[in-house]
């Protein structure tokens, strides 16, 4: 008998609990003119997260939960495209495509991908579709814009295709291979053309160790490239090319020490290369290198990880992993390589978005 009552006890006192509720969502629209900041988190905690930063620098760390409920932007953030009124982000390790109202940040749907294929980097096509890097499956994808599906499952490249760009009905694809791990393998090290029509590989452009990413220049026809070089072989440095696709040649190239990410200025042509001492401003027609800004990241102490250009604002965005393990942030940095704001993200800050 006593311990029935103890029970009964027990389960009204339980029963008087109030069950917590969920932090109610915000419905306030986004402040006009910011960046969209893809953290990416930490690899299989399910903890990448979609920052936004105002003009005036102040932020936003977490877009998808404060403005869904029970909704996280998934696994492994990697890679954003912002297109119309919609934000596409690649939570490569949950295998899948968020996407989001640009001016809301509320959630609309998802591009799933065949379980174990990680989405990784993003690439606008036309105006209905884009092109984006599956990192383990060595190929890219089409995906279709409107009704979230994906269009071509795969058009194979090289070995672990990381960063891609569109330009002139061509589609450039890095296929680093893994630095190391695939450097052996046929196709590691070089950047695949692809044919955007029918999505065949027409051209490779070789001798790019452990190659990260192309961004084109479309004003000017061109395409720059940045390789890392090899682990195995520290004494040589990575770098930055630039391909002519008329002539079909690399016409420059500029040797560096870990870049870690490139941004050209669409009014001037003008290069922003961030690497291990800083970032560099380079002019290909003069050609001048200028210094812009100095900064050696420590092991795991303020690593300056990633590189954006703010379109609207006409200034470059660093984002800073501080240790890895602790929320990141983000430096707005001018073109006289003044420090105009730094504010808190995400873990490791690794692609932008305006």
């Amino acid at each position: 008998m006593k311990n029935i009552i103890i029970a009964i006890i027990a389960l009204g006192v339980v029963r008087c609990v109030p069950v917590p509720t969920a932090p109610a969502v915000t419905t306030t629209p986004l402040t006009e003119g910011g960046v969209f900041v893809v953290c990416e988190g930490l690899w299989r905690q399910n903890n990448a997260t979609l920052s936004y930063v105002t003009p005036s620098g102040a932020a936003e760390r977490d877009v998808v939960s404060t403005r869904n409920a029970d909704l996280r932007l998934g696994d492994t953030g990697s890679d954003i495209l912002i297109h119309g009124d919609s934000v596409y982000v690649c939570a490569s390790s949950s295998g899948s495509i968020e996407v989001f109202h640009r001016k809301t940040g509320t959630w609309q749907g998802r591009i799933l991908f065949d379980r174990g294929r990680e989405p990784y980097k993003l690439s606008l096509l036309n105006d209905t579709s884009a092109v984006c890097s599956i990192l383990n499956d060595d190929c890219i994808a089409e995906i279709h814009l409107r009704n979230l599906s994906v269009r071509v499952a795969k058009a194979p490249t090289g070995p672990a295709p990381e960063g891609l760009c569109v330009m002139d009905n061509k589609i450039y694809v890095a296929n680093s291979g893994l630095g190391d791990l695939r450097s052996k393998e046929e196709g590691a090290g070089t950047v695949s053309i692809l044919d955007a029509r029918d999505l065949r590989i027409v051209n490779t452009i070789p001798g790019l160790p452990n190659v990260m990413s192309c961004t084109a220049d479309p004003q000017r026809n061109r395409v720059w490239i940045v390789y890392r070089h090899l682990a195995s072989q520290p004494d040589s440095l990575g770098g930055v090319v630039l391909y002519d696709p008329t002539a079909n040649t690399i016409i420059d190239h500029q040797r560096y020490n870990s870049p870690k990410g490139l941004v050209v200025d669409p009014q001037t042509g003008r290069i922003y290369i961030l690497h291990r001492a800083g970032i560099d401003a380079y002019d290909h027609t003069t050609p001048t290198t200028t210094p812009l800004i100095q900064h050696v990241s420590g092991n795991g102490n303020d690593v300056w990880y990633s590189l954006g250009w703010w379109t609207q604002q006409n200034i470059l965005l660093v984002g800073n992993a501080r240790s890895y393990v602790t929320d990141g942030e983000v430096i707005a940095i001018d073109l006289n390589g003044a420090i105009r704001f730094r504010t808190g993200v995400g873990l490791n800050p690794s692609a932008f978005g305006d």
